[in-house]
């Protein structure tokens, strides 16, 4: 970053002159130098430097911190304290007025390089975002940095690809592209290639179409003020915002609903698009998951990180075609004796977004299934429900019978019509059924049907 200007802030002539050589000899220029806070104000209003070096003692009157303070509001320009000596309380003020990097004295050359280019990259970075991001409330905008990693993503592209910044960010363009316009990695890499190394447009169709023309997105390359690379920006035509949920979408809710299994329905950053009864007693007993502002997570740092590789090695699965395949992990809590199954199965619904169904098991919560599942599962009546869940319960059907308050030929005449509605012809066989219906429930949902 040789060859910006910076303002140099320093009472001392001598030392003054020793550090405008010291700047020279790095490649930057020296756009004035300041003998005083008034003098400082006044030039950096006046020449807009990239960066200020501002001592923060300049004799009587008014200090470095001051005047950093009052050219903070007139123009943005990144200041960088140097003292030779800092307490408590100078640190303090120095920090409210938000510097862009602090330099003790006596400074080696590294020292001066190191805080300088860290400042200038800062306020180069600031200003990119400004200028891919000042329609942003209208513009759908990526961008990535110059070897093709994501290191932007304005909230209209956010929209448009259906995933959350956190989830882009560092991933390669390539993968960005071939997800969101239908075709493969290896297909989409050339494209960025030819935008990132050869510095040519590339024109993208998406899916949406307008008075009956398809419309185009733009891959164009970022050039610097030397006309160098350094990244690309991607910019959609018209972002595509989701509309209330389809009916096979509230068909599916419903059926998970139903299910005896803890049921997550999450995208790969773990937000939570549904969740069951049952999922919500499982996190609420065991205390090692935490759902939360519609996001699933641990309490502790480990089984985060196994609960964050599960899905996203499913979700990698559903990307490579085998969306039928599942993940499986114990999480099992260091405080506590209490430990849960999570299985993943990923799929793609009709949108192209990846989902995650998350199934979660706890074998030392006492769970009984309800009669008003059994009621939607099966079609049993209320009475024939509540026998149900004492058989398994490990009641006797006389005593299910003495509990229902019904005498025990009637109990077994329900009996009867609970094998009949579930095709089972055997008391021992029907509570196996109930109790390890939640593995027998494990099933694909396509939401395309």
């Amino acid at each position: 970053m040789a060859g910006e200007q910076i303002l140099v802030v320093e009472d001392q002539r001598a030392v003054a002159g020793a550090l405008q050589m010291r700047l020279r000899g790095l490649g930057y220029d020296v756009a004035a130098v300041a003998r005083d806070g008034f003098e400082a104000i006044e030039k950096a209003t006046l020449l807009q430097p990239d960066l200020i070096l501002m001592d923060i003692k300049l004799g009587d009157g008014m200090d470095g911190i001051q005047a950093a303070t009052e050219i903070r509001t007139q123009v943005d320009i990144p200041v960088i304290f140097v003292s030779a000596y800092v307490d408590r309380e100078l640190l303090e003020r120095a920090r409210n007025t938000s510097p862009a990097g602090f330099i003790n004295k006596p400074f080696t050359t590294k020292d001066l390089l190191t805080t300088i280019d860290l400042a200038l990259h800062r306020r180069f970075e600031k200003q990119r975002e400004v200028q891919v991001d000042n329609n942003d409330n209208k513009d759908a905008v990526l961008t990535t940095d110059v070897d093709g990693a994501v290191n932007y993503v304005s909230a209209g592209a956010e929209k448009r690809l259906r995933r959350k910044s956190n989830h882009l960010i560092g991933r390669p363009l390539a993968h960005v592209i071939a997800e969101a316009y239908g075709m493969t990695s290896t297909q989409a890499q050339p494209i960025v290639t030819n935008v990132l190394k050869n510095g040519f447009d590339e024109t993208l169709q998406n899916e949406t179409k307008e008075g009956g023309r398809q419309i185009a997105d733009m891959l164009t390359p970022l050039r610097d003020a030397q006309g160098e690379n350094f990244g690309a920006a991607l910019k959609f035509s018209t972002p595509l915002v989701k509309t209330q949920q389809s009916g096979q979408t509230l068909a599916l809710h419903t059926a998970i609903d139903a299910l005896p299994v803890g049921t997550l329905l999450v995208e790969e950053d773990l937000r939570v698009l549904h969740l069951n009864s049952y999922a919500r007693d499982i996190i609420n007993h065991n205390k090692v998951l935490e759902y939360a502002n519609d996001k699933l997570s641990a309490r502790e740092k480990p089984v985060q990180e196994s609960l964050r590789q599960l899905v996203e090695t499913a979700a990698e699965k559903a990307r490579m075609g085998l969306d039928h395949s599942s993940e499986a992990i114990f999480i099992k809590s260091p405080q506590q004796s209490d430990q849960i199954e999570a299985i993943a199965t990923p799929s793609i619904n009709d949108e192209g977004e990846v989902v995650i169904v998350l199934y979660l098991f706890d074998s030392t919560l006492d769970r009984v299934v309800s009669h008003d599942i059994l009621m939607r599962l099966y079609g049993l009546t209320k009475t024939e429900a509540k026998l149900v869940q004492l058989l398994v319960g490990g009641s006797t059907l006389d005593s299910a019978a003495q509990t229902l308050d019904i005498s025990v030929n009637t109990a077994r005449t329900h009996l009867k019509h609970v094998f009949h509605k579930t095709g089972i012809n055997r008391q021992a066989e029907l509570v196996h059924r109930i109790e390890t219906g939640p593995a027998a429930l494990l099933v694909n949902f396509d939401d395309t049907h």
